[in-house]
C-alpha cells in the first residue's frame, strides 16, 4: 500500500496537466497498488475541486463516491467519510466540517462547538454566539 497526496489526486481526476496526469495513472492503476487516503487527503481535494476548480457540489460527491466505491483507494476511515459525505450532500456545511463533527462523534464527543452558521441546526454542533 502506498499514500497518495492530494496534488495526485487532484491530477489524476482533473487531467488539467498532461505529464503529471500521465505518472498518476501509472501509479494509481498499476495492478499491484492499494492507494492510502487520509481524511485530510479527502478534505484538501475537496477544498482544491471546489475552490480552485469551481466544481459543482454534484461533481464531488461523485469523486468521492467513486474513491469510496473503488478496492484500489482504502480510507482512513470509510465509516466516517460515507456518513461525512451524505451530511455534506443534504447540507449547507462543507464536506470537512461534517467529517469533523463525525470523527468528533465517534471519538465519544456529546458536541462539537463552531462558529460557523452553516451549522446552524445540524446535528451533533453546537454554534457559539460572535
Amino acid at each position: 500500500m502506498i499514500g497518495i497526496d492530494t496534488n495526485v489526486l487532484v491530477r489524476y481526476f482533473t487531467q488539467d496537466d498532461p505529464g503529471q496526469y500521465q505518472q498518476a495513472a501509472e501509479v494509481i492503476q498499476a495492478d499491484d497498488q492499494v492507494c492510502f487516503l487520509s481524511n485530510i487527503v479527502l478534505c484538501e481535494l475537496v477544498w482544491v475541486l471546489r475552490r480552485a476548480y469551481k466544481s459543482e457540489k454534484t461533481e464531488i460527491c461523485n469523486v468521492l463516491e467513486l474513491l469510496m466505491q473503488t478496492p484500489k483507494f482504502e480510507l482512513e476511515n470509510q465509516s466516517a467519510v460515507y456518513q461525512a459525505l451524505q451530511r455534506y450532500q443534504a447540507g449547507r456545511a462543507g464536506f470537512s466540517d461534517y467529517l469533523i463533527g463525525v470523527i468528533a462523534h465517534g471519538a465519544g464527543c456529546a458536541m462539537t462547538i463552531t462558529f460557523d452558521k452553516k451549522l446552524l441546526g445540524e446535528k451533533g454542533f453546537q454554534l457559539l454566539d460572535d
